[in-house]
């Protein structure tokens, strides 16, 4: 139970620094959301909590007073037998929840360092705009695009929405340029791992990546360059 509590605790700390009514930051936020949207971690608490239950009782049983001088030789011989026996029970479990525990935690270790950001697309300004053709990300998937502005390079995301379309920084107020990933029917901070529901790209506040106004034009969706540069500024460093 003090477990369960000690997630739910994390869950309202994380919860309450993705709306901005905590202070947060990037290395705040990279910490609290894998633990709170990974169950992983859970279930690591768990074992480990195990493995501290098993190296208490081993450590009870070692010292644990016997009189062993009121036992007789049969009684002495049952008795290291059944330390024997406990010893190996107890060594077996906290080696398997160990082993446990390292297999999970690799396993979520590679899969953060092999999830390399998705490709984005670079395009070519036209004076001071972008235009990005309707036809090329009306599928419902999140569509990454580059350009070149003087020495910078900005990143920004465009994804059809039920009411229209999400334009919007590869980045966010909180983890700053770490970028997201689509799963499914939400986007997620490749930072933080907070999912962000498509129908809200664009808005402001907590996770959500930083807002691009833009507008349609017959067949294209037009960016301002100026306003990428200028919301590229609240980009924390």
């Amino acid at each position: 139970m003090m477990l369960v509590a000690f997630q739910l605790g994390l869950t309202g700390l994380h919860e309450l620094s993705e709306a901005q009514w905590l202070p947060s930051s990037k290395g705040e936020m990279a910490i609290l959301g894998p633990v709170v949207r990974n169950e992983l971690f859970f279930f690591v608490f768990i074992f480990g909590a195990a493995i501290l239950l098993i190296l208490r009782e081993w450590q009870t049983a070692s010292q644990a007073k016997i009189d062993r001088d009121s036992l007789n030789a049969a009684e002495k011989r049952l008795f290291e037998s059944q330390n024997r026996r406990q010893r190996g029970w107890m060594l077996a479990a906290a080696t398997a929840s160990l082993a446990v525990i390292l297999v999970l935690t690799a396993d979520f270790i590679y899969a953060r360092a092999n999830s390399a950001p998705p490709a984005a697309q670079p395009v070519d300004p036209v004076g001071n705009i972008v235009r990005v053709p309707v036809g090329a990300v009306q599928d419902g998937a999140m569509h990454l695009f580059t350009v070149s502005t003087g020495s910078q390079s900005l990143r920004f995301m465009v994804i059809k929405k039920p009411n229209g379309w999400g334009v919007a920084l590869d980045a966010c107020r909180i983890c700053g340029a770490e970028g997201y990933r689509q799963d499914g029917q939400n986007v997620i901070c490749r930072h933080c791992a907070s999912a962000i529901y498509i129908p809200s790209i664009g808005d402001q506040g907590g996770c959500n990546p930083i807002g691009v106004p833009a507008h349609v034009d017959q067949d294209n969706i037009v960016i301002d360059i100026s306003a990428l540069a200028q919301e590229s500024t609240e980009i924390p460093k």
